[in-house]
């Protein structure tokens, strides 16, 4: 169960960031970014496993790659501009901080 929790609160990070970060400039991404941050955090520190951040940070990337693409009506949530690229990379940095970073 704190594995399925994991997966769906890396997701919810992901929609309220990609709907957030291009919102309020440069005040939401940095914002988005933190939340990142701290709920991968949160996940690391209560579950204490690998496992369950990686989840957090697939279900993250999930909504990231779903949000960078194209829809049927040619709309795109995460345009490649400034607040885009910062948005995408600097998350996946903090990911990649948060799980290979010792406990």
């Amino acid at each position: 169960m704190k594995y399925l929790l994991s997966l769906v609160f890396g997701a919810l990070v992901g929609i309220s960031g990609t709907f957030l970060h291009n919102g309020y400039r440069p005040l939401g991404v940095i914002v988005s970014l933190a939340a990142l941050a701290m709920g991968s955090r949160l996940i690391r520190n209560m579950y204490l496993s690998k496992l369950a951040s990686s989840l957090f940070g697939i279900g993250w990337l999930l909504i990231i790659v779903r949000g960078s693409s194209l829809g049927n009506g040619g709309e795109i949530l995460i345009e490649a501009n400034l607040f885009g690229n910062v948005f995408v990379f600097g998350g996946l940095g903090l990911l990649a901080i948060s799980i290979f970073r010792k406990h």
